[in-house]
């Protein structure tokens, strides 16, 4: 693969627990803000598990307030609803200040877990409904992997659509852990947040998507510079969290060097994590910085956003890069910083985010 190809980012949306939309959003998590609230459902000791929920105002008046329509289809059930609803809101965000006549290439990013995969089957069509005329369902694919789906859907933007016909491409995702079957099983593994639990995670919801493109004269400018994406690195974990092989941290490693392949002109200042507060990820984390502390700074700058909206599943990528993005048009002065996401399962992605300054006509 050439390398030296990128992609420019041309429209972001988004929706969290401490923002309904991006600049909401943002300001929240630049400013610390927490959305974490104690929840109904209650820990296997009792205790009551702390989440992190967009406002059921969001939910309850959208379709009154904005004219969305819901196709249920024969399978919906409230999670789905939810994430339809943040998808479409984050969506229009995204393509709101752009236009095409005609339909784009629709990647979507959703959660690792199977048990109602078949049920979200109606989601790109309430997309295409709703987002017009951006979205075809016959143009439209999905990666399954959580977190780093996202990376996964940029990665194949580069290896299969990047020279076709098309100004603009689309990827992102939206999920939400509120579902009695998925918090059941994560509180039977003890994994979620209580009050005497250090190392459990806040289950949240959220949606995020990048209108992308390959020119960058179509890329979305702010203090005179775009941001540039690089071709990203994919790799597998054999010691995931799921598998009884020893972890070993090399898929994350591995993903990280394939990402910077691309030779950014300088050392990464930041990395932006997936990390969402259990111990196995900062593990992670401290093993890539090792092996790969020659590309990194002396001061590395470490984000990890969840702190502000809890663990978002497959929305993670999506919203660490558009994070990311926003933190290099803020700080012209930086220049390269690294996203990756790691999934419970094996996949691992990581990207190099570049600012790039807009050359005089």
């Amino acid at each position: 693969m050439n390398t030296d190809k990128k992609l420019y980012i041309a429209g972001i949306g988004m929706i969290t627990s401490v923002g309904a939309n991006t600049d909401m959003t943002l300001a929240a998590v630049n400013a610390g803000i927490s959305g974490y609230t104690l929840s109904d459902f209650e820990s296997h000791t009792g205790q009551a598990l702390t989440m992190s929920l967009i406002s059921e105002e969001i939910f309850g008046g959208i379709e009154y307030k904005t004219g969305l329509k819901l196709d249920q289809g024969n399978c919906f059930n409230s999670r789905h609803d939810r994430i339809t609803i943040m998808a479409t809101i984050a969506l229009q965000e995204a393509c709101s200040k752009l236009t095409t006549e005609q339909a784009v290439p629709f990647i979507m990013a959703q959660s690792e877990y199977t048990y109602d995969k078949a049920d979200l089957s109606s989601l790109i069509h309430n997309l295409a409904s709703n987002v017009s005329p951006w979205l075809d369902p016959k143009l439209s694919r999905n990666f399954n992997s959580g977190r780093p789906a996202g990376i996964e859907a940029i990665d194949m933007i580069f290896q299969y659509l990047y020279d076709l016909e098309h100004e603009y491409f689309i990827i992102g995702g939206s999920d939400s852990y509120l579902d009695d079957t998925l918090i059941n099983q994560l509180n039977n593994e003890d994994r979620l947040m209580y009050q005497n639990n250090a190392d459990g995670f806040v289950a949240g919801e959220a949606a995020a998507y990048l209108v992308l493109t390959n020119n960058p004269k179509r890329g979305l400018v702010k203090n005179n510079s775009i941001i540039a994406l690089s071709c990203p690195g994919i790799s597998d974990e054999k010691g995931h969290l799921k598998s009884e092989f020893p972890y070993k941290g090399e898929g994350l490693d591995l993903a990280v060097k394939g990402a910077l392949k691309s030779q950014p002109k300088h050392k990464i200042s930041a990395i932006y994590s997936s990390m969402n507060g259990e111990n196995h990820w900062a593990k992670e984390l401290g093993i890539v910085q090792l092996r790969n502390k020659q590309y990194l700074t002396d001061k590395v700058d470490i984000k990890h956003a969840a702190d502000c909206y809890g663990d978002i599943g497959a929305a993670t990528a999506p919203m660490l890069i558009a994070q990311c993005a926003t933190d290099l048009w803020r700080h012209p002065q930086a220049t390269s910083h690294l996203v990756y996401s790691s999934a419970d399962t094996a996949k691992r992605g990581a990207i190099v985010v570049e600012n790039i300054q807009c050359q005089a006509d």
